[in-house]
C-alpha cells in the first residue's frame, strides 16, 4: 500500500520541502471553520465517543474538514468498545489509522509541530 502523501505543513517542519521544493504546492486549501458540534444523526454512543476524541485533540488541529473522518472514528471507537470481541482485525487497521489522520496518536502527534513548554533551570532558586 502506497503511504500518504505528507501535508505541506509537515514537510516545512521537517525540511523535505527544501530538499524536494516540486513535490509540494505553494498554496494548501484551508477552512477557517471550527469542528463544531456532534452530528444530530449519530447515535447517543457514538456522540460521547465524538466529544471524547474532540477532548483529546491538540487545539485548533481538528476542523470543519475532519467531520467526516471524525463520524468514521468515532463510530469505529464505539463499535471497538461494545463488542471487542467480533471487531475484527480489518477494523482495528482502520481506526487506527483514522486516529492517526486526526493527530491522535503518539507518532502522528509529533508530526504537528507543537512547541516544547521550556524546562527551568534546576539551579534558578539560587
Amino acid at each position: 500500500m502506497a503511504r500518504h502523501k505528507q501535508p505541506a505543513e509537515l514537510a516545512k517542519l521537517k525540511g523535505a520541502d527544501k530538499r524536494n521544493p516540486q513535490r509540494y504546492r505553494a498554496e494548501v486549501p484551508k477552512t477557517g471553520k471550527a469542528l463544531g458540534k456532534v452530528p444530530g444523526h449519530l447515535p447517543d454512543e457514538v456522540a460521547v465517543v465524538w466529544k471524547e476524541l474532540e477532548k483529546c485533540a491538540l487545539p485548533g488541529v481538528l476542523t470543519s474538514a475532519d467531520r467526516f473522518i471524525m463520524e468514521v472514528a468515532s463510530s469505529l471507537l464505539s463499535e471497538f468498545r461494545a463488542n471487542r470481541g467480533e471487531f475484527v482485525a480489518a477494523k482495528y487497521s482502520h481506526l487506527i489509522g483514522c486516529l492517526a489522520r486526526l493527530g491522535l496518536t503518539p507518532a502522528d502527534r509529533q508530526k504537528l509541530g507543537t512547541e516544547k513548554t521550556p524546562e527551568g533551570n534546576p539551579f534558578d532558586e539560587f
